[in-house]
C-alpha cells in the first residue's frame, strides 16, 4: 500500500491555503499554511562559523531561516519549510550522517504540533505523543550510524497571542517541552531551554508571529556556543 502524505504544515504565515496532497502520483486539494516570512541579512563575516564547524542544525523552517543570516556555513544546516519528524525520519538520516557531525542541533514540534493526521492519513489524537516518539525514533535511528554523536534538543520556540488565537494547538507548546526535557534524558542528549531568550527579549517575532527576526539568531548561537566547548 503505497504511503498517503497528508499532513497539515506549518510554514508560517497563519493563514490556512490550498495545497497539494499527493497519492500515487495524484494531487488532492488539502490544508496547508504557507510561509512568508522575510529575514534581515547580516554580515557574511561571522565569528560564529569556526565555532560551529563541526555542528550540524537541523530543523523546520525556523531553522531554515539560519542561512539567510549566514551565521553559519550552509552545509551545517539541514532544514526545511513545514518539516515534521515523521518525515525527517524519512527523509533527512542519510543527510545528517553523511555529515558527520560531532554535535546535531535538532529543532522539530512547531509543525507537529499542527498535524491533523499521520503521513498514512489516520487522525492524531495526542500531537505531542506522536512527535515525541517520532522525534525519538529518529535520533535512535541517527545515534545507530553515529554512536558519539553529541545531540542537543531545542525547546519548541513560543508563537506570538495572534498565532495562538487562530491555531489554539500550540497552546501544548509547554507541554511539549515538558516531554521533550524527559526524552533528551531518556536519549542521553542535551535539552537546551531557550525560554531565556524571550523573557529577556519581546520584540523578535517576524510578522508572522511564527518566524523570527535577525537578532534572535545571533542571541541563539550566543547560547548554544556553550554546548560546543
Amino acid at each position: 500500500m503505497l504511503k498517503k502524505v497528508c499532513v497539515c504544515l506549518l510554514t508560517g504565515a497563519v493563514a490556512l491555503t490550498s495545497a497539494a496532497c499527493v497519492n500515487n502520483g495524484t494531487e488532492k486539494p488539502s490544508n496547508k499554511v504557507t510561509q512568508n516570512a522575510t529575514h534581515e541579512k547580516t554580515s557574511k563575516d561571522s565569528a560564529y562559523k569556526p565555532i560551529f564547524k563541526n555542528s550540524l542544525f537541523f530543523g523546520d523552517s525556523i531553522t531554515e531561516g539560519m542561512i539567510d543570516q549566514e551565521l553559519t556555513e550552509d552545509k551545517n544546516i539541514i532544514a526545511d519549510k513545514g518539516k515534521v519528524t515523521a518525515i525527517a525520519i524519512e527523509e533527512d538520516v542519510n543527510k545528517v550522517i553523511e555529515t558527520k557531525p560531532e554535535h546535531i542541533f535538532m529543532s522539530f514540534g512547531t509543525n507537529d504540533l499542527l498535524m491533523p493526521m499521520d503521513l498514512e492519513g489516520k487522525p492524531i489524537e495526542n500531537p505531542v505523543k506522536f512527535s515525541i516518539d517520532n522525534y525519538s525514533k529518529l535520533i535512535q535511528k541517527i545515534k545507530e550510524k553515529l554512536p558519539n554523536v553529541s545531540i542537543h534538543l531545542l525547546s519548541v520556540t513560543p508563537v506570538a497571542d495572534k498565532v495562538l488565537q487562530e491555531h489554539p494547538q500550540y497552546k501544548h507548546i509547554d507541554e511539549y517541552n515538558v516531554k521533550l526535557k524527559e526524552l533528551a534524558k531518556a536519549e542521553k542528549a542535551e535539552y537546551i531551554d531557550l525560554s531565556p531568550i524571550f523573557e529577556k527579549n519581546k520584540d523578535l517575532h517576524d510578522q508572522d508571529g511564527v518566524h523570527f527576526k535577525a537578532d534572535y539568531y545571533k542571541m541563539l548561537l550566543e547560547q548554544l556556543k556553550g554546548s560546543v566547548k
